[in-house]
């Protein structure tokens, strides 16, 4: 689960609220995109546009809408990964777990660029950003 904590700009970010794909779930500090107007599951190596602010149940038409926060490069994040973040991987991007929630240690065509790790075995936490 993706958590904002620390936002490096004077400004606060608004909640966004705004429909999921059709039968498709999500989960509190999901990473998303928009396609096609609709909210998606963010793929490994695609920067997330959006937090999910809230779980959803999946919907077979999706009539409710949910509310999100939009991705930005001032923003740190800190997450749970999915297998062990070594120091040395601090200062290089990381790709997104297939889930959407967690990160991996594969620095392979990385979008979440690592500040910091406790470096714990199997389930790190990660500080970072996005980035591009």
């Amino acid at each position: 689960m993706c958590n904002i904590v620390k936002h490096d700009l004077n400004t606060q970010f608004p909640t966004e609220y705004l429909l999921m794909a059709d039968g498709e779930a999500v989960a509190y500090g999901e990473a998303l995109v928009l396609t096609s107007g609709k909210l998606t599951k963010c793929g490994a190596t695609a920067v997330p546009e959006f937090i999910a602010l809230r779980t959803q149940a999946l919907e077979a038409t999706s009539v409710t809408k949910i509310p999100v926060v939009r991705v930005s490069e001032e923003q740190m994040f800190e997450v749970k990964s999915m297998a062990t973040v070594a120091a040395s991987v601090v200062g290089s991007k990381v790709t997104l777990h297939s889930d959407g929630l967690l990160v991996t240690a594969t620095a392979s065509s990385g979008v979440f660029y690592v500040d910091s790790t406790d470096g714990v075995t199997t389930t790190s936490l990660v500080r970072g950003h996005f980035r591009r």
